[in-house]
């Protein structure tokens, strides 16, 4: 077989294929053996029937399958002696018989590029860090306040930090008003989520006060048949229940933690939040270190990749999309009207930047010889267990029967590590990151 290997661009490649004619003729008497042994033709016995009659009824077609066969057979056989692993289908073209009988056709497919990283220790980063004070540690305590504040039903009239039992339901500004109604509905007055017309008119009632509340609603509201609507509601107020939140002492640290005194409990939320803002300041890192090794490594990426990972990031945001907005199909979604064209033009860069992202942490990896150990796959398999609220030991046996998605996961968790890698390697600039609010 003669493989000729054309180059138009970095991640293109063409294999001009001739197979010899006496490959074809052997194809051609192989299926003419394998019909002769099963075709079943009246007036002859399986296995008998002559040459002469086959090649009437079935020579064409025999010639044809041939062709169909030997076209992926040679194409196989040329990645492998030239040791190249295609990211897509072939587009088989040209394809041709000549007088003798020498079978000739053009396999056009995609792989991925050659990478060679000019370096990747030592890239510039900015490490912005941020240090926990005691105000941040004292909000964290504030918000486990709240969760295990009571509410106590109180008779007066409602303030800020109340909560609110109401009935409501729409009397002008929309079509259905059934739709927009509701029972025995929850409002914190002063809450962020709450509407500024519910806030202010609620503040001050008393339980069965009945008031009309007039709402503006912008264009962009996340209910359709609301946006950009001013709908007045009339509002019947069932209940005011007054927040206490619990005591902050020793007893109360036992109750939210494992720990027997408020200020274990402070300390550990201290470390704890030091820590994650040292992650968070190091994922910066990291990010800037990619970022230097694409500026640095200019490649080219094979469009069939790039649309692949794009269609991927935007069947990801459909499918985060509905989960945030609980709407478990496009059925029961009256904001999804997806522009495919939009979101494929809009996520390309991210899918780009993936692509090459991996690309070079794969050049880490083996430059370094970076593998996972055992510990890491299990606590990898355990965090996937938690995540998907299953038995870790079902993952393990999936994996087991499935080596290719183990070593899927040796892979990742070893492009994890080199990206941890690249950004203790960096060299790193400190600046002090803005304090956040």
């Amino acid at each position: 077989m003669k493989v000729e290997i054309k180059e138009p661009k970095s991640w293109q490649r063409i294999f001009e294929i001739e197979v010899p004619s006496q490959q074809l003729h052997e194809a051609i008497e192989d299926l003419y053996q394998e019909y002769g042994r099963k075709a079943k033709i009246p007036g002859f016995r399986p296995g008998k029937v002559p040459r002469t009659v086959l090649e009437a009824r079935f020579g064409k077609g025999i010639e044809a399958e041939a062709i169909e066969r030997l076209v992926p057979e040679s194409y196989e056989k040329a990645l492998l002696e030239h040791n190249l692993v295609p990211v897509n289908r072939a587009v088989i073209s040209d394809m041709d018989i000549t007088g003798e009988k020498i079978l000739k056709f053009k396999a056009s497919f995609e792989i991925l590029p050659a990478v060679s990283l000019k370096r990747y220790k030592g890239l510039p980063a900015v490490k912005r860090y941020r240090e926990v004070t005691d105000q941040d540690v004292a909000r964290e305590i504030e918000f486990l306040q709240n969760i295990y504040a009571e509410y106590n039903t109180v008779d007066r009239a409602s303030a800020l930090g109340d909560r609110v039992i109401i009935d409501f339901k729409p009397v002008s500004g929309v079509d259905d008003p059934d739709k927009s109604k509701g029972e025995n509905y929850t409002i914190d007055l002063g809450a962020a989520q709450v509407l500024p017309e519910f806030n202010d008119n609620l503040t001050g009632v008393r339980a069965g006060d009945v008031k009309e509340i007039s709402v503006q609603y912008k264009a962009d509201y996340q209910a359709q048949e609301l946006a950009g609507k001013t709908v007045v509601f009339q509002v019947t107020i069932k209940e005011i229940k007054e927040k206490k939140q619990p005591e902050l002492n020793d007893d109360f640290a036992k109750k939210v933690s494992e720990y027997q005194t408020l200020a274990e409990l402070r300390e550990k939320i201290k470390s704890g939040m030091t820590a994650r803002a040292e992650a968070e300041a190091m994922e910066g890192v990291r990010i800037q270190a990619v970022n230097a090794l694409i500026e640095e490594n200019p490649v080219e990426l094979p469009e069939s990749l790039v649309k692949e990972q794009t269609e991927s990031l935007v069947a990801e945001a459909k499918e985060r999309h509905l989960r945030q907005h609980n709407h478990p199909d496009k059925k029961d979604c009256p904001d999804c009207g997806w522009d495919q064209e939009k979101m494929m033009v809009q996520y390309r860069p991210a899918a780009e930047w993936k692509i090459k992202e991996d690309l070079f942490l794969a050049q880490v990896v083996k430059a370094e010889n970076i593998q996972a150990e055992p510990n890491e796959i299990d606590e990898a398999i355990e965090d996937w267990a938690r995540h998907n609220r299953t038995d870790p030991a079902e993952i393990r046996k999936v994996l087991q029967k499935n080596p290719e998605r183990m070593d899927d996961l040796k892979d990742r968790l070893a492009a994890n590590k080199a990206g941890q890698m690249l950004a203790q390697w960096a060299e790193v600039k400190l600046e002090k990151a803005a304090d956040k609010k």
